[in-house]
């Protein structure tokens, strides 16, 4: 391997040598030529390029093996200078809609998003899509609504000129048939707090995302038991192994006839911890006779992923929501380094998981598909979990 004295140009090299030693089959998606002029074509680039351009360069080079678990992750130190546009867009209801505004453009919430600078959404992902690590569709999207309103990212893609420069978007409100256009002012990332927002979740809802690991709370008058698993780790305050035992104990006095489980927004961690509430409902069923819905969504990934799977191979459950995030056959294992100079934090799967060879899709498929309305979601009701008590 030769050696470099750039910095940009080692960490590149350093990138290069850890995805060839420790991922199982990076260049399987693209191929070795690829992968290689791909790799030499970065190289004679880094040099000249400035931190935000680097790391999209990183993260498109990264992306190359399509696994989901490998890839450049962006530090505080990279956030600090970049710019957006004050909005958020999210692929709801297939298509690409607004779904943070700022307070004064409310009116556009659930608007689809034609063009971006006159460029058709289409073509915007298909370019943009090639900086996402994304073992499946559903991952993409994912990804790409967290990243699709940096102004940095335009430029890099051929969107703009600079990063500082109004940015037009071409929508279609809600309800309307007609396109208008809007042009928003790039502001500092650093800013975005001092902004009053209008989105899509503004009226939330007693089962929506939270920020506590785990929790559990009757619904539907007493006859539903919602649990909500929210990362596959162990609160320091409240043990997962405490938590589990407290719902186990409690479930044959409630009387309950259905049990839900809530993975929606579950990115994962670790399988194993909870596998004591899946083998105590497992056999907590059998002798109390309720049913069990599993609730999947473009949230659950990874770990997360594993136990919707194994909650559908020793429960009696039915999988409800829209396709998962995570591949029922993936790779994993990750292993962290950081880049010796950009000091980037570079993630590589080290392990493939194969949870079902013969499944015939990426994501895991919902038995019962239930994708929430944007009228419900303005209106604070969970359409999933109605759907399950219906």
């Amino acid at each position: 391997m030769q050696t470099y004295t750039d910095p940009r140009q080692i960490d590149v090299a350093f990138v290069y040598e850890q995805l060839q030693e420790v991922h199982p089959a990076f260049q399987k998606a693209k191929g070795k030529a690829f992968v290689d002029a791909a790799y030499e074509k970065l190289l004679a680039k880094a040099p000249s390029m400035d931190d935000p351009s680097f790391f999209f360069a990183l993260k498109a080079f990264s992306s190359l093996g399509a696994d989901s678990h490998t890839g450049i992750v962006m530090t505080p130190q990279v956030v600090s200078q970049l710019h957006a546009v004050p909005l958020q867009l999210q692929y709801l209801q297939g298509a690409w809609r607004l779904s943070v505004v700022e307070q004064q453009h409310q009116d556009l919430l659930g608007a689809t998003v034609v063009s971006v600078n006159g460029i058709p959404l289409d073509e915007v992902v298909t370019r943009a899509s090639s900086l996402v690590a994304a073992d499946n569709l559903v991952w993409l999207r994912h990804s790409l609504a967290g990243m699709f309103n940096i102004t940095e990212l335009y430029t890099y893609l051929g969107l703009a000129t600079g990063p500082l420069e109004p940015v037009s978007f071409t929508v279609v409100r809600l309800g309307e048939t007609q396109a208008q256009e809007f042009r928003v002012e790039p502001v500092s990332a650093q800013s975005f707090q001092g902004f009053a927002w209008a989105t899509l979740y503004q009226n939330p809802c007693k089962t929506g995302p939270s920020s506590s690991y785990y929790r559990a709370f009757l619904i539907n008058e007493g006859k539903t038991l919602f649990m909500q698993y929210n990362v596959c780790a162990s609160s320091e305050d409240y043990p997962i192994d405490t938590f589990t035992k407290e719902v186990l104990a409690q479930l044959p006095g409630l009387h309950i006839q259905q049990v839900i489980i809530d993975l929606r927004y579950n990115g994962g961690g670790d399988s194993r911890l909870f596998e004591p509430m899946m083998d105590g409902l497992s056999k907590l069923q059998k002798q109390l006779g309720f049913t069990l819905d599993v609730l999947i969504g473009e949230g659950t990934f990874s770990s997360a992923l594993m136990n919707a799977i194994q909650l559908t191979q020793r429960t009696e459950c039915t999988l409800v929501g829209t396709p998962s995030g995570g591949s029922v056959n993936h790779y994993g294992e990750v292993k962290q380094f950081t880049l010796p100079n950009s000091h980037l934090p570079l993630f590589i799967s080290s392990k493939r998981f194969t949870m079902d060879a013969d499944y015939p899709s990426d994501s895991l498929q919902p038995d019962m598909l239930v994708e929430p309305t944007i009228e419900d979601m303005l209106a604070g009701i969970d359409t999933t979990v109605e759907a399950t008590l219906q």
